[in-house]
């Protein structure tokens, strides 16, 4: 590989673009500051779902989820009504670290989502949160590195327990927790960077992401479950995170100097949670396309329904308590030992069983599938006609709806999936991507009727949901002797980081990427000379490794704690 600036990638989960601004003029953020004066700002636009696990990874694949197969942490099963639990083998483009290994380039990569089990690299990586234990077998390329980290800095905080802190009342505990991982990560970063002269370093920090959804209410004033008082007991803890980050990032950057080019990356914003996607259920079962099933004819049978229902519902209960309050290591051991009881327990959470041959739309991780003939085992929705009307009357529906209360129109948009999300996995993710407005809380949804009547959709009871939520624009700023001086771009695309690391580190762009170079942001010189190559994505090849059951129970429990899924 022809000798080349080395490239740092710096993650911060979920920052948003205003308060990063904001805190930087306000001089609260002194290195991120430093690196927007002498390089590029740029707002960068997520995912169409602007969710983790699918952003991080078209972030090192430069392509659209419909081509890297991952939409979510629990991903739509093809063939089935089922979901199922990710992690790096369902990933289906190569990454950065893949590509310029295989170019011979020094690489390094720390803490990215969805990177576990890690791959054979050449150089460094170790895994993000979806890796069950710093102990797991693939937590770390070479397998050695795990002890050694542990050896030296003490026991891998993988994910801070701030939800439960939370919602146990011990907010400073779980601020503590966060602020712990930021710098136990950021020392093994530093020490991992002062070991060679890597072609491309990368670290990311969830962190951020995990205090902004539980501490946005404490963050910002104009919540409608601000809590002054609280607020003024721990300052902005949204504040204090970014503030150590920033610390820990001025180091990193003290100890690369003006050699590295670096860019300073996340995934997409957050801002308050617009709670709308937790009324979907609701309203698709009040509209008549989400049916439940009814009793059976036979009295045995319906007794047993019934019987089976209770059960379920009291496990459901259950398992929101122990989401709720158990530490994460209980909920682990649960997981292990009774993976089996999982899907009756999330049945009865949702308080109903479907009855696919008269249902024919449902919602799950936020958006609305369609029970299409051919693609669903009991599919009832015939494509062509059939389907062109009911997206569109969906679409149509749901961007009538009003917020109870103040009667304003929350949803801002609702985007056709085969529009946004394109490749060979894209026909099994949603059929409609929603976008919630953050600025318009929703406590109760007011739907009116196609005859002229108007019901309104209630919250699922005993809800526990974060005040922060996903934002569509995340940032990325970008400084080094490749880079133009006190820019202040337009908006780019998750898409464009794979490709213009790629050009940085002197190497040809493959053609199925979605992303392109960001040349507006590169001095005249690095500008020039972009070069891309021919090659399908089944000619880069994908990951195949395996997991067992027992991660998988570990994995989903921490998805649970954190709010991701049900």
């Amino acid at each position: 590989m022809p000798e080349r600036r080395p490239v740092i990638i710096i993650g911060i989960d979920g920052c948003p673009p205003a308060l990063l601004e904001g805190w930087v003029a306000a001089g609260e953020l002194p290195a991120l500051s430093s690196l927007i004066a002498r390089g590029c700002f740029a707002v960068m636009r997520s995912t169409p779902n602007y969710q983790s696990a699918s952003a991080w990874t078209s972030m090192v694949t430069g392509v659209n989820p419909g081509k890297h197969g991952i939409f979510h942490f629990m991903n739509p099963e093809p063939g089935s009504y089922e979901l199922t639990q990710i992690n790096a083998t369902f990933r289906r483009a190569p990454t950065i670290w893949r590509s310029l290994s295989d170019a011979e380039a020094q690489v390094a990569a720390l803490n990215f989502p969805v990177s576990y089990p890690v791959e054979p690299v050449n150089g460094v990586q170790i895994a993000g949160w979806l890796a069950p234990s710093a102990s797991s077998p693939g937590f770390t390329h070479p397998s050695e590195l795990a002890q050694a980290v542990t050896a030296k800095f003490g026991p891998y905080p993988i994910q801070p327990d701030v939800r439960r802190h939370v919602i146990g009342g011990r907010y400073e505990e779980g601020v503590q927790s966060a602020l712990a991982g930021i710098r136990y990560k950021a020392q093994v970063a530093r020490w991992l960077l002062g070991e060679r002269r890597w072609d491309l370093f990368g670290v990311v920090f969830a962190e951020s992401d995990s205090i902004q959804h539980w501490y946005w209410k404490l963050h910002d004033p104009s919540h409608p479950d601000h809590d002054a008082k609280l607020a003024l007991e721990h300052g902005d803890p949204v504040l204090r995170v970014y503030r150590a980050l920033d610390d820990e990032i001025g180091r990193m950057l003290e100890m690369v100097g003006d050699e590295a080019n670096v860019l300073v990356v996340s995934d997409h914003g957050q801002a308050a949670n617009p709670r709308g996607q937790v009324f979907l259920r609701g309203w698709l079962r009040e509209a008549g396309l989400l049916v439940a099933r009814g009793p059976s004819r036979s009295p045995l049978i319906r007794v047993a329904g019934g019987l089976r229902r209770s059960v379920n519902a009291v496990m459901g209960a259950g398992l929101e308590s122990l989401k709720n309050r158990a530490p994460n290591a209980l909920k682990v051991r649960l997981a292990q030992r009774f993976p089996g009881l999982r899907s009756r327990a999330q049945e009865g959470m949702r308080q109903m069983v479907t009855d696919w041959s008269r249902t024919r739309a449902w919602t799950d991780t936020g958006h609305i599938f369609i029970n299409l003939r051919g693609r669903r085992p009991q599919g009832i929705v015939d494509p062509g006609e059939e389907y062109e009307q009911l997206v569109s009357s969906i679409a149509q529906e749901l961007l009538s709806l009003r917020e109870t209360a103040t009667g304003e129109r929350p949803v801002r948009q609702v985007v056709r999936g085969d529009e946004a999300l394109h490749g060979p996995h894209a026909a099994f993710m949603p059929d409609l991507l929603i976008e919630w407005k953050n600025e318009v809380p929703v406590q109760g949804l007011t739907w009116q009727r196609p005859d002229g009547s108007s019901v309104t959709i209630p919250a699922p009871r005993n809800l526990q949901l974060p005040s922060g939520a996903h934002h569509p624009d995340g940032v990325l700023l970008a400084a080094g002797p490749d880079f133009r001086e006190g820019l202040r771009a337009e908006r780019l695309s998750i898409y464009d980081v794979a490709p213009t690391v790629l050009h940085l580190l002197g190497q040809s762009v493959p053609s199925y990427f979605d992303g392109k170079v960001a040349t507006e942001l590169l001095r005249e010189d690095a500008a020039s000379g972009v070069q891309v190559r021919e090659l399908t994505l089944d000619d880069a090849g994908d990951a195949a490794q395996a997991q067992t059951a027992d991660d998988e129970g570990v994995v989903e429990a921490r998805l649970r704690a954190l709010g991701y899924i049900e």
